[in-house]
């Protein structure tokens, strides 16, 4: 006869799989996902993109300045150079140098906003660019530490499972049959211990004449509560 303390037994070394089977499960997983570095790539291509644009706009504010500084140089030449003698046409020479330095100047005023624009990009991108090598170093070692985990368990788990194989066969196949299909009913805990008269199965006191049934010891008893097989503790 197969006994319920036998069954608990056999029970202890099934639990120890489905915690390896659990924990190999959620390594793998973790290796295949991979990195979760999603949010990282997409700020850094936005900055970059922020920053080529803000490139691009500082070339071509660079050509419109030196346009414009040409412009004002051109025309302080002739305000000053006494080419022109003209005093109205020298007071309205004046008035368009003045603008011409007045848009010089804001251009140059634009281009150096541009430049802190981009180092601030720069800066950004540089950021996230090592943000993202020191998430792919720590995850190099994670993932060593999953493979050899992963190693680990396989091993672990098929040294078990030759222990289980080898322990339900000196059992009476239906008591292993009967076993694994409350197993499988009651979340993996199939045999429950009694202890100071109560189911370590659900914990509610059992009856006396239970209580006395399963130190018998000599039929199978089941939890009144929650049908758990019952053995001393």
């Amino acid at each position: 006869m197969t006994t319920a303390l036998q069954l608990y037994s056999l029970q202890e070394i099934d639990l120890a799989l489905d915690e390896i089977d659990l924990q190999k499960n959620k390594a793998e997983h973790e290796l295949e996902t991979g990195v979760a570095s999603d949010r990282l790539v997409s700020a850094l291509e936005a900055e970059k993109e922020s920053l080529e644009k803000v490139r691009s706009q500082h070339r071509e504010e660079q050509v419109n300045s030196e346009t414009q500084r040409e412009r004002s140089a051109e025309l302080d030449r002739l305000l000053y150079g006494g080419e022109v003698t003209s005093p109205r046409d020298l007071e309205s020479l004046e008035r368009e140098a003045a603008n011409a330095r007045s848009l010089s100047q804001n251009r140059e005023t634009r281009l150096l906003e541009l430049s802190l624009q981009a180092e601030e990009h720069r800066n950004k991108c540089d950021q996230f660019e090592k943000q993202l090598s020191d998430l792919k170093s720590r995850w190099e070692s994670r993932s060593s530490q999953l493979a050899e985990s992963i190693s680990t368990w396989s091993t672990e788990r098929k040294s078990l499972a030759d222990q289980r194989n080898n322990l339900a066969s000196t059992f009476e196949p239906i008591a292993v049959q009967r076993y694994e299909v409350l197993r499988k009913a009651k979340s993996g805990t199939a045999v429950a211990k009694v202890f100071r008269g109560l189911c370590q199965g659900c914990q509610m006191s059992l009856p006396t004449q239970l209580q006395q049934r399963v130190r018998g010891g000599r039929q199978a008893v089941h939890c009144s509560s929650c049908g758990r097989m019952l053995c001393l503790g």
